[in-house]
């Protein structure tokens, strides 16, 4: 049997992609498979910030579009990029382990949380007030605002590696990545002394973030060909965490985040909505038991749950307040 896998032409997106190669000839030894590199609309315009590029998916568009049409029989996603509602037609096979789900700084030079605050190792008597922070990502914009309340948030797009050359340049003092695709790349040692890993309590991740997911046609005898790699655990902590932000009605690129875990049988998540200058904050938490013979839908329910917590204490207009400025910016792109 061959296989052809779709994946985002980017080194991150296909060392993700090998990983999953690895663990299918661990499953299936004679399986062929071949890998086809796709240039998404996300990856073409990066001139703009993502928000103004069109609705949720500018990383998959193209990439599920050949799944329809039957050039490739299987695609590789960050998790965080896909939208929540899957296309008819397609599934999803989640996999684990998912890597480290937190946000980390890298920066020019060390920098700590100290008192909830971000701020250098070294305090430099002539060093400007004004850290130039790097993210293209509202939902980091809105929490980066208490952790550096006197930076300056500028945009920041591009795959690692071109962050990392912008950083070198000197156009930042740091940039936000997320700590998985620094790790997948076996980047850590190379920027070791200038990383500051955040705490999830301090800046709550993506949803699904850190977690890889699977793509394919609703086919038969390609979902048994996957179900080795399908994690259950991290199936329902990112199911969770997706309902959350599907129930607000929020888009991947809107400031919504959410973690969930599962800990002595008990599957716990938080989730924040937050306005872009961090001024407004709902932050919100549920659990439920969480037992071998618990279900999906169960998950689905808990974020369900969350998420009308969340919009009873104001979220939507939060997001609503986000979401018309950011269409009207998106028509003059």
């Amino acid at each position: 049997m061959k296989v052809t896998i779709g994946t985002r032409a980017s080194k991150l997106a296909m060392t993700q992609t090998q990983w999953i190669v690895q663990r299918l000839h661990q499953q299936w030894p004679n399986l062929e498979i071949a890998i086809e590199q796709i240039r998404t609309t996300g990856d073409r315009v990066t001139g703009v910030p993502l928000s103004q590029i069109g609705s949720d998916g500018v990383f998959v568009t193209e990439i599920e579009r050949a799944l329809h049409e039957g050039s490739i029989d299987l695609a590789v996603h960050s998790l965080k990029d896909l939208p929540t509602i899957q296309p008819d037609g397609l599934r999803l096979v989640i996999v684990g382990p998912r890597e480290d789900v937190r946000d980390v700084f890298v920066s020019q030079v060390p920098f700590q949380i100290a008192d909830g605050v971000l701020r250098p190792v070294e305090e430099r008597a002539d060093a400007s007030d004004t850290v130039r922070i790097g993210t293209c990502s509202l939902r980091r914009t809105a929490q980066m605002r208490e952790l550096a309340p006197h930076a300056q948030i500028l945009s920041l797009r591009g795959n690692v590696d071109t962050r990392l050359r912008k950083l070198e340049a000197g156009d930042y003092d740091g940039i936000v990545l997320a700590s998985a695709g620094l790790h997948r790349l076996g980047l850590q040692e190379r920027l070791a002394g200038r990383l500051t890993y955040f705490p999830v309590d301090k800046l709550l991740p993506a949803p699904g973030q850190g977690a890889l997911a699977l793509e394919c046609r609703a086919d038969a005898r390609m979902l048994e060909l996957l179900a080795p790699l399908q994690d259950m655990a991290v199936l329902a902590t990112t199911t969770a965490e997706r309902m959350f932000m599907r129930r607000l009605g929020a888009g991947c690129y809107l400031p919504v985040a959410a973690y969930s875990t599962i800990t002595e049988q008990i599957l716990k998540i938080d989730g924040i909505v937050a306005s872009l200058d961090g001024q407004r904050r709902i932050r919100v938490q549920q659990s439920i038991s969480w037992t071998e013979h618990s279900t999906i839908a169960e998950a689905e329910q808990l974020g369900i749950t969350l998420a009308e917590q969340a919009l009873a204490q104001g979220a939507h207009e939060i997001i609503q307040e986000l979401a018309l400025p950011r269409d009207r910016e998106r028509l003059n792109v």
